[in-house]
């Protein structure tokens, strides 16, 4: 009887064992699946941030071609008002984007606890809000010069660059928020398996 208990302790043992064994491989499974979950979305983003910093300086060739094609008849001080707006819009594009990806790179769910990883998070989603905000008070400006202007080729410009900078900006506005979403979602979700 004692050998059958002590035997019967042994199995109960090895079977506790293996269940611990069991409940960490499931939890370095599903701490895994969940940090694929952060990083899709914040790859995402530091990707889409590396390419817009690296097409950002070649709009200025773009818009001084437009320029030149649409033929500016307007008075010097427009002309000057609308080549420093275009140098703002490009160079504040660029420097923005630039320190986006620096914002990115302090999100580090190796090093960094859960709370820190969304405090940085939220971080940047504000720094890309007054990013945003900011985009759109050159963007009125330049619409506001371009109608100034009472050149009709640039009126359509200036009406079509709003057109396509509005549609082309809520798209954008959509997908940064939709991506910065998932990746708090993504981070809550592995603080709550901790």
């Amino acid at each position: 009887m004692t050998m059958e208990l002590e035997e019967l302790k042994n199995r109960w043992k090895n079977l506790d064992n293996h269940i611990k064994e069991q409940d960490k491989k499931i939890k370095q499974l599903t701490d895994h699946i969940i940090a694929g979950k952060v990083k899709s979305p914040l790859q995402t983003l530091r990707i889409h941030c590396i390419i817009a910093a690296i097409i950002a300086p070649f709009l200025l060739p773009f818009f001084f071609w437009a320029y030149n094609f649409v033929g500016l008849t307007c008075a010097d001080w427009q002309k000057s008002l609308l080549y420093t707006l275009t140098l703002l819009f490009v160079g504040f594009t660029f420097a923005r984007e630039l320190y986006f990806i620096y914002d990115l790179s302090k999100i580090d769910i190796c090093k960094d606890t859960v709370i820190e990883s969304l405090r940085h998070t939220i971080k940047f989603r504000h720094h890309y809000k007054w990013g945003v905000l900011i985009d759109l008070i050159i963007g009125i400006a330049f619409i506001t010069v371009a109608f100034s202007a009472l050149n009709k080729e640039f009126m359509y410009g200036g009406f079509i660059g709003g057109i396509v900078g509005g549609f082309i900006g809520t798209k954008l506005y959509r997908f940064y928020n939709r991506t910065i979403n998932a990746l708090e979602s993504a981070l809550l979700e592995w603080d709550n398996e901790k």
